[in-house]
C-alpha cells in the first residue's frame, strides 16, 4: 500500500538505486522498483511515470502526482575546431554550469569532463572557475544531468560514453557527498554501467577528501594538482597549498594506489618561466620518485586576464625526457576546446557565442 507522500515532489533522477530502494519501501513499495525505474530513465530515456509499463498503474498514477525527473537545459552547445564540444547549461534555479566532451577517435575514448561546484572557492591563479569565485555546490541530480545530456549527444553521433572525468568546475572533494553519490549511478549496471577504471576525480589535494573515498569503498582514479615541486612555488600559483600543503596528502598517495590498484596521477600544468626549467624537473624527480604515480604535464591554457604563458614546445619536452630519464612515467596532454574556452582551467560558465 503506497502511502500519501509530502507537499514537495520528490526528484528521482541521479539519485544511487540503493537510496531509491530504501525511498520506495519507505512509501510502502518494493526495493526493486528502483532499479525498474533507473532503467526506464537512464537506458530507455522514458521519463513519464505512466509510460513505465512494468510498474503497477498504482504506482504509476503515484509517481505522476509525486515524483519529478529534473534535467539541465541546454543552453548553448559551442563546438571546436578538434571536436570538442563545450555544453553551456542552465540549472532549475537559473545558475549556469559547463560541461566539455572530449572525443578521442583514435584511441576509441569518448571523454565527458563534468564540473561539480558552480564556481571554486580555492582561487588558482591560473583558472578561469577560481576567477568566478564560489556560487554553491552542484547536487548529485545535477552532476548526473550533465553526463546523461552529454551521453546522449555522443550516442547521437554514433558512438558511446568510455570516460568521466572530475575536471569541469570546482574542487570534486570539496563536494565529495554528492560527487560520490552521482558516480554510484554512473557505476550502476541500472545507470550508466560505467568501470571504476572509467571514472577519475582531479583535486587540488585534501587529504580528508582522498580519506573518505577510500572509506566509500568506491575506487574512482585519482588526480591530483601538483604544478610546483614545493610550497613556496605551489602557493603562489594554488593558494590552497598554505591550507593543504604537498606534506598533507603525498604520504596518501601509496595508500590510494593500493586502495584503487591504479597509479595515482600528478597533473602539472607548465607555465613559461616558472615551473617548466630543469631545476624544477629534478626538484619534482626527487619530490615523487618510488611512488606509485605518474605525471601528466599539460601546457598551460591561457586565460583573459592572467598574466601566464604556457612554455615554448621544446622546453616541455625537455622537460618530459629528464623525467622519463629518471624513471618517472611522463606524458604530454595536449588540450582540446581552447577555442571555445572549453579547455583545462578555461572554464567559466559564459557564452563564448559572438
Amino acid at each position: 500500500m503506497i502511502k500519501i507522500a509530502t507537499n514537495e515532489k520528490k526528484e528521482l533522477f541521479g539519485i544511487p538505486p540503493d537510496e531509491l530502494g530504501h525511498f520506495f519501501e519507505s512509501i510502502g513499495e518494493k526495493r526493486f522498483r528502483a532499479k525498474q525505474i533507473c532503467k526506464w530513465i537512464y537506458s530507455h530515456d522514458v521519463f513519464d511515470p505512466m509510460a513505465m509499463t512494468d510498474l503497477p498503474m498504482a504506482l504509476r498514477d503515484w509517481l505522476s502526482e509525486n515524483a519529478k525527473f529534473t534535467l539541465p537545459e541546454v543552453v548553448e552547445l559551442a563546438k571546436s575546431e578538434d571536436g570538442a564540444v563545450k555544453f553551456l547549461l542552465k540549472l532549475s534555479d537559473g545558475e549556469l554550469v559547463e560541461t566539455v566532451y572530449i572525443p578521442n577517435p583514435e584511441q576509441k575514448r569518448h571523454t565527458v569532463c563534468l564540473s561539480s561546484q558552480i564556481g571554486c572557492k580555492f582561487g588558482c591563479r591560473f583558472c578561469a572557475t577560481g576567477r568566478m569565485g564560489f556560487r554553491r555546490n552542484l547536487s548529485s541530480t545535477e552532476i548526473v544531468g550533465q553526463l546523461y545530456i552529454a551521453r546522449n549527444y555522443i550516442r547521437d553521433t554514433g558512438n558511446q560514453l568510455t570516460n568521466v572525468v572530475f575536471m569541469g568546475m570546482g574542487e570534486p572533494l570539496d563536494n565529495l557527498d554528492e560527487v560520490l553519490r552521482a558516480i554510484k549511478v554512473m557505476l550502476s549496471d541500472v545507470g550508466f554501467g560505467l568501470g571504476h577504471r572509467r571514472v577519475l576525480i582531479s583535486t587540488i589535494g585534501i587529504p580528508d577528501g582522498i580519506e573518505k573515498i577510500i572509506e566509500s569503498g568506491l575506487k574512482p582514479k585519482l588526480a591530483i594538482s601538483l604544478n610546483a615541486p614545493d610550497d613556496q612555488l605551489r602557493a603562489e600559483l594554488m593558494p590552497a597549498t598554505k591550507k593543504y600543503p604537498i606534506s598533507s596528502w603525498l604520504p596518501l598517495v601509496p595508500k590510494y594506489a593500493e586502495y584503487s590498484r591504479r597509479w595515482v596521477t600528478f597533473e602539472y600544468v607548465m607555465f613559461d618561466g616558472i615551473n617548466d626549467s630543469l631545476i624544477h624537473a629534478n626538484e619534482l624527480v626527487k619530490l615523487i620518485k618510488g611512488l606509485p604515480a605518474k605525471v601528466n604535464l599539460i601546457p598551460y591554457n591561457e586565460v583573459d586576464g592572467v598574466d601566464l604563458k604556457p612554455p615554448d614546445r621544446r622546453m616541455v619536452l625537455r622537460f618530459q625526457s629528464y623525467l622519463l630519464a629518471n624513471g618517472i612515467v611522463a606524458t604530454i596532454r595536449y588540450s582540446k576546446g581552447k577555442d571555445i574556452s572549453g579547455a583545462c582551467g578555461q572554464l567559466a560558465a559564459k557564452s563564448v557565442m559572438k
